[in-house]
């Protein structure tokens, strides 16, 4: 229940934010934005993991309008996920990975770390809007571990002056 209120109050907050910055008529070429996020997801070792990030980047349009261009954004995330199992002390890995979007589809890559400091390959896929339905596949030393989730972001833009 606590965590649902806090999610709720934090939605509610980037919402606010997102409404004080609202769109005001300027069609950029270039549109930088800083992105939270929170993943819930289920893996192949049978376990639950949670996930927040934060995603620094910039989108790309062509044209006058956005409804006259191909968007691409891409972003910079680093982000912690926590890997619960029954009977089990909970695993903690830090992440980071170079991401490439276009439209309501995208994919990452980048490294997941241990806390010995070991790092593992890591691959994510997703599709969506503010709500992303998301697959990751992690390449750790004698497994690939996958995992089914979903994500949800809240992009706020951050307008250049003009």
């Amino acid at each position: 229940m606590w965590l649902y209120l806090q999610v709720k109050t934090q939605i509610l907050i980037l919402f606010f934010i997102g409404s004080v910055l609202a769109h005001d008529g300027n069609h950029q070429s270039l549109n930088p934005y800083i992105s939270p996020g929170l993943q819930i997801g289920y893996n192949t070792n049978k376990g639950l993991s949670i996930s927040y990030q934060i995603t620094i980047g910039i989108g790309f349009k062509i044209g006058l309008h956005f409804e006259d261009t191909f968007p691409l954004f891409l972003g910079r995330t680093l982000g912690v996920r926590r890997n619960y199992q029954k009977s089990k002390p909970v695993v903690k890995y830090k992440y980071f990975d170079n991401q490439l979007s276009i439209m309501l589809a995208g994919f990452g890559r980048g490294k997941l770390i241990n806390s010995k400091g070991e790092s593992f390959k890591k691959h994510k896929y997703w599709i969506g809007g503010f709500g992303l339905l998301t697959y990751d596949k992690v390449f750790f030393t004698n497994e690939i571990e996958k995992q089914y989730g979903f994500f949800g972001v809240a992009p706020i833009p951050l307008f250049l002056p003009q």
